[in-house]
């Protein structure tokens, strides 16, 4: 029998959502009518959280609130805009892994079917509002640089500039490992790489971990409080030499990429006489070295009228902000750059073009376009699913993932793996961040690929004082009895698509020759040695370098 209060809680989706939505259907949209519309979202999106553990004691009702859910999001998205969503009944395993991959990192098959039982709304919802999730409890510790004293002769040592840095690496490393908020650190790196700097140049590793935590603070917030930071933050304006930019003597680096690279695009409506204006803007904003702070220097400000995209005022660089923000090609250059990142390269001008209109009618909110993305068609379609080549971070954290491997004791091997592949964290090769796709593969670096996943899955150190991946531990408890058997596993563990029969075979024939699963305990080390051959094989397909 059904509870009263599962009864009113599986009512709540249908009634709030269907209610809510139809509010906007008419021509003209009152701010109280969105205001209700967002409330009443939040609400039904909790009220969804309540009922999930009912489905199985009540699965035709519970099938019935996801079909009215997803009714809701298609007249949401026909009346706001926005990518098509996917239907329910095209929902499967292999679309709930491209999700925890491109939206994460990557998972084992259980956490990949924990996913797509939920359905696609709860799924996406999940990874999406990842600030529902347990906060991480990695603790980070960095100082900034001390100022002599002139009156000690002697003082206590300071820690070197490159032991800072490698110990803010391994431990944004640690964090995309082991986070239980994956989204939100592949969205850091990405915003990494977007607004790209180089410890090279800045050699300051405390504004370093300021900029990264600005990073991941913002990853699905807005954008345009996240490029208020970036006006703001120490490493860009030394990277960019603002600190130089000064009244009479106008810097253009900045205001020329956060046109060009940053929040427009190359040759998107603006003039070079913009970006001097701009430039002047954004005089007089720097940094103070021991601190690690954001200075405006008043003195150093070019206050006079300035002209910037056809308007004149005594802009600052917190406006120069709001007028690129105001630009219609800054939500349609945001929209594809995430689109290309997440789904796939070379998006139509028209899938641009929705996402843009659902990033301007959330006034730059990211989780509306994200939640959009990943429950559009077009994200899983064939042109996205396993289209991508990974990146050397993507492949050594999918890894990890992937085999559950959470509770890494060194990260500087994982690190010098990933380094070795031709990707090092702070460090992209230029203020265009990291190429993607085919730079990732040469003959060199995909021999390195292989090497680096064999050494690593045969000797990364963990916590319970063993060496190399314990893939007997991985399979425990499975069902598994065959040779067949342990490769169908292991291909759903690394890949996204089934192997050809052919592959299948010839890895089924590897091993073959395994002793029967109830003696794997008694010969543990020779059964795992084995085994991770296997997975060296699997490692180094073609198929597994993708994603």
């Amino acid at each position: 029998m059904m509870s009263t209060h599962h009864r009113a809680a599986m009512r709540w989706p249908f009634r709030v959502l269907v209610g809510a939505f139809l509010a906007v259907a008419s021509a003209r949209v009152t701010a109280q009518e969105v205001d209700r519309l967002a409330a009443a979202k939040a609400v039904a999106q909790k009220a969804v959280s309540e009922i999930a553990a009912a489905e199985k004691a009540m699965p035709a009702e519970y099938a019935a609130v996801k079909a009215a859910y997803a009714a809701a999001t298609e007249l949401h998205v026909a009346l706001r805009g926005g990518l098509k969503p996917l239907p329910l009944n095209s929902w499967d395993y292999t679309k709930a892994r491209h999700l925890l991959v491109r939206a994460g990192f990557g998972g084992t098959p259980q956490d990949v079917a924990k996913l797509h039982a939920m359905g696609l709304h709860q799924a996406v919802d999940t990874i999406v509002d990842f600030q529902l999730q347990p906060a991480p409890n990695f603790p980070f510790e960095v100082a900034p640089p001390q100022r002599a004293d002139p009156y000690k002769i002697t003082g206590a040592r300071e820690e070197p500039e490159g032991n800072k840095l490698q110990r803010l690496r391994l431990w944004w490393l640690k964090r995309m490992v082991e986070s239980p908020r994956p989204l939100q650190e592949k969205l850091t790196l990405f915003w990494h790489g977007h607004f790209a700097t180089q410890y090279s140049v800045v050699q300051h590793s405390y504004t370093f971990y300021q900029q990264n935590q600005l990073f991941r603070d913002h990853a699905a917030g807005n954008f345009g409080g996240l490029l208020y930071g970036i006006v703001h933050d120490p490493v860009m304006l030394r990277y960019l030499d603002n600190n130089r930019n000064v009244k009479g003597q106008p810097n253009e680096n900045l205001a020329r990429e956060i046109m060009e690279l940053f929040a427009m695009g190359v040759d998107q409506g603006y003039t070079q006489a913009d970006i001097k204006e701009a430039a002047r803007a954004l005089t007089g904003y720097t940094y103070d070295h021991f601190t690690g702070q954001f200075r405006f220097v008043t003195e150093q400000h070019d206050d006079s009228p300035k002209t910037i995209f056809g308007k004149t005022g005594n802009w600052t660089g917190d406006d120069l902000v709001k007028l690129i923000l105001e630009q219609p090609s800054t939500a349609r250059f945001i929209a594809g750059k995430l689109f290309a990142f997440f789904a796939s390269d070379n998006p139509s001008p028209d899938t641009v073009d929705r996402l843009a209109g659902v990033l301007r009618n959330n006034q730059y909110e990211l989780t509306s376009l994200l939640r959009n993305l990943f429950l559009s068609e077009e994200f899983y379609s064939e042109r996205s699913l396993r289209t991508q080549i990974k990146s050397p971070v993507q492949l050594v954290v999918g890894m990890c993932r992937d085999l559950g491997v959470r509770d890494v004791v060194d990260y500087a091997a994982l690190e010098g793996a990933i380094r070795g592949m031709g990707q090092e964290l702070l460090e992209p090769p230029d203020v265009k961040g990291w190429r993607e796709g085919r730079s990732w593969i040469n003959a060199n670096r995909l021999f390195v690929r292989y090497n680096s996943g064999s050494d690593l899955l045969r000797s990364i150190a963990q916590t319970n004082n063993r060496r190399g991946i314990d893939v007997v531990a991985l399979l425990d408890g499975k069902g598994i009895t065959t040779s067949a058997e342990v490769v169908d596993f292991l291909a759903k563990t690394c890949f996204v698509r089934p192997l050809s029969e052919q592959k299948r075979k010839e890895l089924t024939d590897f091993v073959a020759d395994l002793p029967p699963c109830t003696q794997w305990a008694s010969q543990r080390d020779q059964v795992n040695e084995r085994l991770r051959g296997l997975l060296v094989l699997m490692l180094s397909m073609p198929e597994y370098q993708m994603t």
